[in-house]
């Protein structure tokens, strides 16, 4: 990533949240450490913010905090071809009338391409895909009620009940930060509990990962992978994570990088 980008996308960061750590700069830029802190130095000398320990913040913080996580602009430019062919794949499990479930995030949101020609029942918390699947499909689209995260183009409810509660699907849909032996992943408690309720309301659980996310570590445990039923990911994959999704018991689908 050029230096006025990840300038760009560090100064979004510190005005979406109150604090924001190296670490985590380095995940959403995918620099090294140095480069991070080179940034934010020069950026603090900009009086475009200010430098902290292990981190910076924004000279006028935010009153709404943003969820943790690359934001979905940036997240939606990486791995991008890999992301529409693992989508592909999991459009092909569907037929018409069925009822299915889609949790927020840039490889389930590729799904909407694909479900132009079906005649499906979707609830949905990404309003991407609910945008998508209005204008453009034969859909049914149902969204639950809650508060538009605009920066991962998400819609999370604040309160326990909501319609995810009285829906049950025949699939469910999720993608992941990161995947290991631990379980799935996620960076955001609000994001972990938004896929926990839906996570036992289908007859079936598809995990949509690219392979580099077999490389990611979180906290925070959205489920472990024996309560998946089926994972899709690309042919990046290493021989340890086959490994590891298939002693869980998960059904793995690869799907091929596309040729450049």
């Amino acid at each position: 990533m050029h230096e006025i980008e990840r300038h760009r996308v560090i100064l979004s960061e510190v005005e979406a949240r109150p604090i924001v750590t190296v670490a985590h700069l380095t995940d959403v830029l995918g620099a090294s450490e140095a480069t991070v802190r080179r940034d934010i130095g020069f950026l603090d000398k900009e009086g475009k913010l200010r430098r902290v320990r292990g981190g910076a913040e924004a000279i006028n913080p935010p009153s709404d905090v943003s969820l943790l996580g690359r934001p979905y602009s940036v997240s939606q430019t990486i791995n991008t071809d890999v992301k529409r062919c693992i989508a592909k794949a999991a459009v092909d499990l569907l037929s018409d009338n069925m009822s299915i479930m889609i949790s927020g995030g840039t490889t389930t949101s590729a799904m909407s391409e694909y479900m132009r020609g079906l005649k499906l029942q979707v609830l949905t918390n990404s309003f991407s895909i609910a945008d998508q699947l209005i204008k453009k499909s034969k859909c049914s689209v149902t969204v639950p009620s809650g508060k538009i995260h605009r920066e991962q183009n998400i819609i999370l409810s604040p309160f326990p009940n909501d319609i995810s509660n009285h829906t049950y699907a025949d699939i469910l849909f999720i993608g992941a930060y990161g995947v290991n032996s631990h379980g799935v992943m996620e960076t955001d408690p609000q994001i972990v509990q938004a896929v926990m309720k839906l996570i036992n309301r289908a007859n079936q659980r598809v995990l949509l990962v690219d392979s580099t996310k077999f490389q990611n570590r979180s906290s925070m445990i959205i489920c472990p992978l024996s309560q998946i039923d089926i994972v899709i990911t690309d042919d990046g994959i290493d021989n340890k994570s086959k490994e590891v999704i298939e002693s869980a018991g998960c059904r793995l689908i690869i799907v091929e990088k596309q040729k450049q």
